[in-house]
């Protein structure tokens, strides 16, 4: 979904105004939703580890009970980091629609 640039009848640009660029240099990065898809897919993929490392002890491939805790506090850290995140990204997006225009 793109959103386009909001544009009110009659508004005039400040930097056009005084001949001024606004001192923003564009930068070709990658872009908010790409950063946030490839977080969700390193969660993904810790959960994916851990559930691969769960079986590999029950089958008896891995004998180190520590792996399976390492991949299994891994995914748990990531997960609670993206609800954080998710957190965050909620409040901001109810403070911003608070907001009085």
């Amino acid at each position: 979904m793109a959103i386009g640039s909001v544009k009110l009848n009659g508004a005039i640009d400040p930097g056009k105004l005084y001949n001024q660029n606004s001192g923003v240099k564009s930068k070709t990065g990658p872009s908010f939703a790409n950063t946030l898809q490839d977080a969700l897919k390193s969660v993904d993929s810790s959960q994916v580890n851990r559930d691969q490392t769960i079986d590999k002890m029950v089958t008896g491939e891995i004998s180190e009970v520590h792996d399976v805790m390492i991949a299994a506090e891994e995914a748990q850290l990531t997960f609670e980091m993206m609800l954080e995140v998710r957190n965050k990204l909620l409040e901001a997006y109810t403070e911003v629609m608070r907001m009085q225009v």
